[in-house]
């Protein structure tokens, strides 16, 4: 599974909270959730455990930093490659919005 999330990783700009240290959230809750053995089961991850601001990951996609990767989406999923979309709706940074409209836009056989 290949997730795609456009939620802002550092929650700067979460719009409902007032910030409290160097991050807006508390990851741990959710820490604790997707590291638990049934949900990586369930997501595919293996034994990879989840962290919530991993600086080997920021600095592995550094080159993808604002890139169109919509485009070869619909190919990928033709091929069974299953995708996870999120984006965080408070999240001023992240344009939840526009997400929503290219997904439900995106033209594949799947698409209903």
């Amino acid at each position: 599974m290949i997730v795609i999330s456009t939620v802002s990783i550092f929650q700067y700009c979460d719009i409902r909270k007032k910030c409290e240290g160097d991050l807006y959230c508390n990851f741990s809750n959710m820490e604790k959730f997707l590291n638990q053995k049934y949900v990586r089961n369930t997501l595919g991850v293996g034994e990879i455990e989840f962290v919530s601001c991993s600086p080997t990951v920021y600095q592995a996609m550094m080159m993808d930093w604002m890139r169109n990767l919509e485009v070869g989406i619909p190919a990928l999923l033709e091929d069974g490659v299953k995708f996870l979309i999120y984006t965080g709706e408070y999240d001023l940074i992240c344009n939840w919005l526009g997400k929503s409209r290219w997904v439900h836009a995106m033209e594949w056989s799947g698409h209903k």
